[in-house]
């Protein structure tokens, strides 16, 4: 399988890295329109989110992710009704879609992650982080990311990754980010790095092989034989902080008008939070996960976890803002402050 590889971008090739990000929303936008209807469809077409009854519709993007667990669990067990809310999941193809979504009315708020919502703003579309669905651990907690390196290799650490060939799920996207923050932080100079795109299923065995010479990779595929892990890399980036790793987004004018709305599935997140994070429902808890996304419920407890919470840790979301212009992908530090609303901050 040929795989496409790439550095980090100089200042300029940046600038068009974001034009090409403009057109590639602006495709995504039209393509699920059409699938989904008419802008103002998730909300009853009258743009302000209420439905018959008072109730407020929302329709939230999903990847089919299995830690997509907070929205499911207060969709399932009644909490975002009890709230006064009736949330519907419409399935995007990534991110960038999600945001592409809601700039097209097809949803309402988008289950994104913080890098690609900084960098969408700073491209010119207004939006607001409403509540993260969860980030990542701290040091000393147990990791839930890996940088994997074959047995026996020199490589010790981020410094050792320059003229080395690294996979990523995604080329450009916050696990490369990371990483490269993580060859910084050690001392090392991530434009030495290359990177290329490899499915997650592809991550570890390329690294045994000799495919590549590392890999970022969830936790588990640590476990893979012939490979090791130098660490989590969001670990050793956020160090004393959990980082956030998804949450939900809206337009900006769509939030505004319906803050109400906003506050109570923030308030049914935190709620579900409490639940999940409770050893009584852990059975309940992954077989709602394995069903959404196609995995096996028993395996799924025995894999790491990303912490979940809904509220938005301020100094964390303004150290990914900056991790973004010290890695050259924005000239622009972003605005976090206009970002997160004051109710979905910690």
């Amino acid at each position: 399988m040929s795989t496409k590889q790439t550095t980090p971008q100089s200042r300029g090739g940046n600038r068009r890295s974001r034009k090409s990000f403009l057109i590639a929303v602006g495709a995504a936008t039209a393509l699920f329109t059409a699938a989904c209807g008419s802008p103002g469809a998730a909300s009853g077409g009258d743009g302000d989110g209420e439905g018959e009854g008072g109730v407020s519709q929302l329709k939230v993007t999903t990847l089919s992710l299995c830690n997509e667990i907070s929205v499911l669990w207060a969709q399932q067990k009644g909490i975002f009704e009890k709230n006064g809310l009736k949330v519907d999941l419409v399935k995007a193809g990534g991110g960038a879609a999600g945001l592409a979504a809601v700039q097209g009315k097809s949803a309402d708020l988008a289950f994104t992650n913080p890098f690609s919502t900084m960098l969408a703003m700073n491209s010119g579309i207004d939006l607001r982080w409403v509540a993260t669905a969860y980030g990542t651990p701290k040091k000393g907690e147990t990791p839930s990311n890996a940088v994997l390196v074959k047995e026996g290799s020199p490589i010790k650490d981020g410094t050792d990754l320059e003229g080395k060939t690294v996979a990523v799920n995604e080329l450009g996207g916050i696990n490369q980010i990371i990483v490269q923050q993580f060859v910084t932080d050690a001392g090392g100079d991530p434009s030495k790095v290359k990177f290329v795109a490899l499915p997650f299923g592809e991550l570890a065995s390329a690294v045994a092989s000799g495919k590549v010479d590392a890999s970022q990779a969830p936790e588990q595929y640590s476990n893979t034989p012939g490979v090791k892990s130098l660490g989590d890399p969001y670990m050793e980036v956020g160090k004393d902080k959990w980082l956030v790793f998804a949450g939900y987004v809206g337009t900006a004018d769509f939030v505004d008008k319906n803050e109400e709305s906003m506050k109570k599935f923030l308030a049914s997140l935190k709620e579900a939070n409490t639940a999940i994070n409770d050893e009584a429902n852990q059975d309940e808890k992954y077989k709602i996960e394995a069903a959404h996304c196609g995995q096996d419920a028993k395996k799924l407890a025995t894999d790491p976890e990303n912490p979940y919470f809904a509220d938005v840790p301020m100094d964390a979301m303004k150290q990914m803002a900056q991790i973004l212009v010290d890695q050259g992908q924005t000239e622009k530090l972003p605005d976090v402050e206009k970002l997160v609303p004051e109710y979905s901050r910690s």
